[in-house]
C-alpha cells in the first residue's frame, strides 16, 4: 500500500511540474495545439503555414500569450482578433498593407513585430499600448509615425530599419522619444 501512495505522490509531482512548464512550450501547429488542453496553450507557432485569414480555432486559446504567425499571406485580422493575454506577436513577412487596428485593443502586448509588410501608416490609437516595449515595424513604406507614439512610455526598441526617413524626420523622432533605441537607415537626403 506505502509503494502505491509512493508512486501516487510522486506522479502527482510530475504531473503538477509538468503544468508548470507548460508556459514554455512552443506549439508548432494548430492539430498539435488543439490536442491540448485549450487553457494550457500559452504559446503557438504558426509561421510559414500560408495562411490567408486566421483560423477560428485560435480563439479556443483563453491564455495564448505568444503567437508567431510570421512568413503567411496575411492582409487583414478580424474585428474579433482579442486576446486578453498577448504579449507576443510576430506577423512579419505577410502582406499587410495596413495596421490592423484591432491590434491596440490587445492591450498586453508587450512585443510587436510587423517587419516586411507593405503598411503605409500607423494609427494614432497605438498609443493605447501602453505595455509595448518593442515594436518592430522595419521595411515597411511608412511615411511618418502618429505622435501617439510619445504615450507609450514602457517602449525602449523601436526598429525602422529600411524605411527611407530623411535626416529631419529622424531628428524629430530621436529627439520626441528619447528613452526608446531607435533602429533606423542611413538618412536619406530626398525631401529635405
Amino acid at each position: 500500500m506505502r509503494l502505491i501512495v509512493n508512486i501516487f505522490w510522486i506522479c502527482l509531482l510530475l504531473g503538477s511540474s509538468q503544468s508548470f512548464g507548460q508556459r514554455d512550450f512552443m506549439f508548432k501547429s494548430l492539430e498539435d495545439a488543439l490536442l491540448a488542453n485549450p487553457d494550457s496553450v500559452y504559446r503557438l507557432d504558426l509561421s510559414k503555414t500560408k495562411l490567408t485569414e486566421i483560423p477560428t480555432e485560435i480563439y479556443r486559446f483563453k491564455n495564448l500569450q505568444e503567437l508567431n504567425l510570421s512568413k503567411n499571406k496575411l492582409t487583414s485580422l478580424p474585428d474579433d482578433f482579442l486576446f486578453d493575454d498577448l504579449r507576443i506577436l510576430d506577423v512579419s513577412r505577410n502582406d499587410f498593407t495596413v495596421f490592423p487596428e484591432v491590434l491596440c485593443q490587445n492591450l498586453a502586448l508587450r512585443n510587436l513585430f510587423m517587419g516586411k509588410n507593405k503598411i503605409q501608416y500607423i494609427p494614432d490609437n497605438i498609443g493605447y499600448l501602453q505595455n509595448l516595449i518593442v515594436l518592430d515595424i522595419w521595411f515597411n513604406p511608412l511615411e511618418d509615425l502618429p505622435e501617439s507614439l510619445t504615450q507609450l512610455r514602457n517602449l525602449r526598441f523601436l526598429d525602422l530599419s529600411g524605411i527611407s526617413f530623411n535626416k529631419t524626420q529622424q531628428k524629430k523622432w530621436t529627439d520626441m522619444l528619447p528613452w526608446v533605441k531607435i533602429e533606423f537607415e542611413a538618412a536619406c537626403d530626398c525631401n529635405n
